[in-house]
């Protein structure tokens, strides 16, 4: 009798255990969920990659095609800025832009590199560093966006939101990972 409880027990045990094991999103949309406001761009960015195929969803795969476009979008931007830097016109323009394009091509060159080594962590299996690499990226775009708040608007638009935004999906998703 005594044993017989001690199996019940155990059972009911295992399946509540079970049942509080966090369960991976099963389609894009559900993973897309996590990156709250930007659950749209997140889906529209992340539909046609293959991990977003597969049932359930690859959730390892959609971080590292989040990364990798985070990473790609900041290493153009970077490039952008370098040419602007490096024209002839950037002596015409004022100190306080000129600043601000020096100090972000550096930022953004940054941020590419950090996401170039979320990347890899993705690919380690260490969610955690790789996490912390995607918040250091988003940090560096967002310092530029300070160094250029005196810059008036529209006199650099090469500098958007676009890879602090890409930046916040990576995140999003790759959170997901660490809870499972």
């Amino acid at each position: 009798m005594a044993s017989s409880s001690m199996i019940t027990f155990a059972t009911v045990f295992c399946l509540v255990a079970a049942s509080a094991v966090a369960v991976p999103p099963a389609t894009l949309q559900d993973t897309c969920k996590s990156a709250g406001e930007q659950a749209v761009l997140c889906v529209v960015l992340l539909s046609s990659n293959p991990a977003a195929q597969k049932t359930p969803v690859d959730t390892r795969g959609l971080a590292q095609a989040a990364v990798m476009a985070a990473g790609a979008n900041a290493t153009a931007t970077a490039e952008q800025l370098n040419q602007l830097f490096d024209s002839d016109d950037i002596k015409t323009k004022s100190p306080d832009l000129q600043r601000c394009i020096e100090d972000c091509t550096q930022r953004y060159q940054s941020a590419g590199t950090f996401l170039s080594q979320a990347s890899s962590k993705l690919d380690a299996g260490s969610f955690d560093e790789a996490n912390v690499l995607i918040a250091g990226a988003q940090s560096v775009v967002k310092l530029c966006q300070r160094t250029c708040q005196s810059v008036p608007k529209g006199e650099l638009t090469v500098c958007s939101k676009n890879v602090d935004l890409l930046c916040g999906i990576a995140a999003s998703i790759t959170r997901l990972l660490l809870q499972h």
